[in-house]
Parts: C-alpha cells; sequence; structure tokens
C-alpha cells in the first residue's frame, strides 16, 4: 500500500500548493481521500482519472472539499467521451445531510452515506470509520490492506475514538494545525504539535506524518518540534510525497 500526497495545506494552498487530498494506491486500484483545493490538478499528474476507483470525503470544510464540484465534472466529460464506463462512487460524510445531498451529479457521480460504524472495501482495503472532534461532523480513516494498517485523523481536537483507531498503526497520518507558540489561540477541533505526538506515542504508531499545516508555517521547525514529543522519526506531508506502508 503506498500513499501519495496531493495536498497538505490548510486552511489555504501556499503558492502552487494544494490542501487536504491523499492517493491510497494497492495492487488492486487506487482511491482519493478528501479533495481540498488544488487537489484534482495534482491528482492527474499521478493518475488518469478513469483510473479512480472511489473517494471518501470526511466532512465539508472548503479545505477539503473545494475541488469536489471540478471532479464531477471532469468525470461527466470523461464519460460523455467514453473514457470512464461505470460512475465515480463516493462515499461520504452523511452529515450535514444537506451537504451530502451535493455529492451526487446527475448520473455521473453516485453519493454512498458514511458515518462512524460504517466498514467499507476499496481496491482491497478494509476500510473503518470514527467520529474525530471537530467543529463539524468529521470522521477519521482506518485502512487495512495485507497486515498493514494506515490512519489518517481528518481534522481533529484530542480524541479518544481517534486514537484508538490509530492504535498500532504502520502510518499515522495526523493534522497537526498549530504550533505550540499558538497554542493559546488555538480553536477547537484542531491539534497542537504536541497534542499530534502525544497521540501517536499512546497509539504506538510505528510513523508519524504531520499534515494540514499552515503555510507560513516552516515545515522544519513543526517536524522538530512534534519528534520532541515523540521521540522517533517524524515526517511533513509535502505534495508529492510518497509513503510506503
Amino acid at each position: 500500500m503506498q500513499v501519495v500526497i496531493l495536498g497538505e495545506s490548510a486552511p489555504y494552498p501556499a503558492p502552487g500548493g494544494a490542501t487536504a487530498g491523499y492517493l491510497v494506491q494497492t495492487e488492486e486500484g487506487v482511491f482519493l481521500i478528501d479533495c481540498g483545493s488544488g487537489v484534482f490538478a495534482e491528482m492527474v499528474r499521478h493518475i488518469s482519472l478513469s483510473a479512480l476507483k472511489g473517494v471518501i470525503i470526511t466532512h465539508y470544510h472548503a479545505d477539503h472539499v473545494a475541488d469536489l464540484g471540478v471532479l464531477q465534472y471532469a468525470v461527466m466529460v470523461e464519460r460523455m467521451r467514453g473514457k470512464r464506463q461505470e460512475p465515480l462512487i463516493v462515499y461520504a460524510n452523511q452529515n450535514p445531510p444537506e451537504k451530502f445531498l451535493e455529492v451526487s451529479y446527475r448520473d455521473h457521480v453516485k453519493a454512498v452515506p458514511l458515518q462512524s460504524d460504517s466498514r467499507i472495501r476499496l481496491c482491497g482495503c478494509d476500510i473503518t470509520f470514527t467520529d474525530a472532534n471537530h467543529a463539524v461532523p468529521c470522521l477519521a480513516i482506518a485502512v487495512e490492506s495485507n497486515g498493514k494498517k494506515f490512519v489518517f485523523s481528518g481534522d481533529t481536537g484530542p480524541s479518544e475514538s481517534v486514537e484508538a483507531l490509530a492504535r498500532n498503526a504502520d502510518l499515522f497520518l495526523c493534522e497537526a494545525t498549530w504550533m505550540m507558540h499558538e497554542q493559546g489561540s488555538a480553536s477547537a477541533g484542531h491539534l497542537t504539535t504536541l497534542q499530534a505526538a502525544e497521540m501517536a506515542t499512546r497509539a504506538h504508531v510505528k510513523n508519524l506524518c504531520l499534515t494540514h499545516i499552515d503555510p507560513a508555517y516552516d515545515k522544519e521547525a513543526v517536524r522538530k518540534e512534534a519528534e520532541f514529543f515523540f521521540q522517533r522519526n517524524v515526517q511533513i506531508a509535502s505534495k508529492g510525497m510518497l509513503l510506503e506502508i
């Protein structure tokens, strides 16, 4: 299993960058987690649109879904040109319902609702979920394949359920929206570098990669701050990064 970082910035992209978007690749296919600003253009640098087997949407903040409408139109055009036969399945958070209803598009994109106890199988992976601790309904995701486990925190503040989901993960892709010097102004529903590192330590994850990084931050400073607490190698997500699991 491989994860390709398509975008890692939040809440807006750096120049030439992208917000949340992650490709998961297995021998049985490839699927996308979240589709933020700039993600579509980066995705088609790595795969053809016809190769995309599915999409998972954690929640509906713009930095996670800004390119979803672009994706809908692209799938429509691909099908009109005969380059894609089947509609694209998007597994999307069922809450709030009015946002979920916007995910389907004509007969080209089909939305399937997700909640915390959902279980799906996609590209040979068993995928489970839990509720994250965020300002709006948001799901964290565990992807398991061939004895390997990848967990994405989604957007979350400190959360026992996300920590439990991440337990013993081979790779924990965890948001770290705030550095320690700004923790006093940190908004609810997000983690500091310390909180992300502490969560990863308690969950006994093997590898930690931080994402959802403010473009104003120096990534090396973020890495050093988290590594001080995690006591292992910490990676910082960057566009185009390939993570082997």
